[in-house]
């Protein structure tokens, strides 16, 4: 078995358009019934007052497209930052799916999560606006907050990004992480005002309880929900369901049990049979509703075939270089 490390992988996943166009392979193929995804296995740590600290993911995924199947572990931590170290973590094996044989060890520090999350964002995006020029809002300030903003702007056209975070400072920060992107920039005062300013907003956060209101929303914003992917996150308000024009999840039964999809479904915002095929509208962009006054949502709690697509691509790429 060959093992990789972050320096093996960077090279390859640096060109963004390559992970989007397998990434959004993957899904497609999922939406077409090719891919087999188990239920992901998570782990939840606490603080003393209950507020998570960080939580660890296993997830799996095989496909007929693929000659391989792939296991990951991803945590993320969020207090890591003020110990100096990485808020994301964790390595993924992948495995043939003809003999079952280890293959490689990618030890990717969270990496490899991290862009094909990127990817699916901006995937979505680009699904929700169609080609105009977009102004992006971004709740959330962290890592991947950072990664959704570049990835889209790579990937579709924005004229201008809006931030929120429940911490100003740590907003502004982001806002100067992300001043060599050819976009004009903005910090907003609460979700209410990113919304006004934002014609499609993704969330990032680990939140449990609501960062988005349905009182914040207002006809034409579409919404890109990334944080919630275990049963006690929650980032939007249940009643913005009752209002959505479409809602797209990228797996029906794992946004029931981890999404924010499945909660508005328990508190009777939505009928559970609501949801269409997250793969099947990027398979097909004409079946969304893309007027001005519409309010669509795509629900992502992330997928082994992301992982799996992903990890292809990089060891393909790899036994090329190495002349395996």
């Amino acid at each position: 078995m060959h093992i990789l490390t972050l320096q093996d992988i960077l090279p390859i996943t640096s060109d963004k358009a390559a992970v989007i166009n397998v990434v959004k392979l993957g899904f497609i193929n999922h939406g077409a019934g090719k891919v087999s995804i188990p239920p992901p296995m998570q782990m939840v740590f606490k603080q003393d007052s209950n507020i998570i600290k960080g939580d660890c993911h296993i997830k799996s995924a095989y496909s007929d497209e693929h000659p391989y199947f792939s296991v990951k572990l991803a945590t993320g931590f969020y207090e890591n930052e003020k110990l100096n170290k990485p808020v994301n973590n964790g390595l993924l094996v992948l495995l043939s799916s003809e003999t079952g044989e280890p293959l490689a060890l990618f030890q990717d520090e969270g990496h490899i999560t991290s862009v094909r999350t990127a990817a699916a964002g901006a995937l979505a995006v680009e699904l929700l606006t169609g080609e105009p020029p977009v102004n992006l809002g971004i709740i959330g300030t962290g890592h991947q907050a950072a990664l959704q903003a570049r990835w889209i702007v790579a990937h579709t056209r924005v004229k201008h990004i809006v931030i929120w975070g429940r911490n100003e400072v740590a907003a502004k920060k982001l806002q100067r992480c992300l001043e060599d992107l050819e976009v004009s920039i903005s910090v907003a005062n609460s979700p209410s005002e990113l919304c006004k300013q934002s014609q499609v907003i993704v969330t990032t956060t680990p939140s449990t309880t609501p960062v988005l209101l349905n009182s914040d929303i207002v006809c034409g914003n579409s919404i890109v929900a990334i944080g919630s992917d275990d049963p006690e996150k929650n980032e939007l308000d249940a009643t913005i369901f009752s209002r959505a024009s479409q809602v797209f999840t990228d797996d029906h039964n794992q946004c029931i049990r981890n999404g924010d999809f499945g909660i508005a479904v328990r508190k009777n915002q939505i009928k559970e049979t609501a949801d269409a095929s997250f793969g099947a509208a990027l398979a097909h962009p004409a079946s969304v509703n893309r007027s001005n006054d519409a309010i669509n949502i795509v629900d992502l709690t992330g997928l082994g075939i992301q992982d799996l697509a992903v990890a292809s691509l990089v060891w393909n790429a790899y036994k090329q270089r190495v002349k395996l």
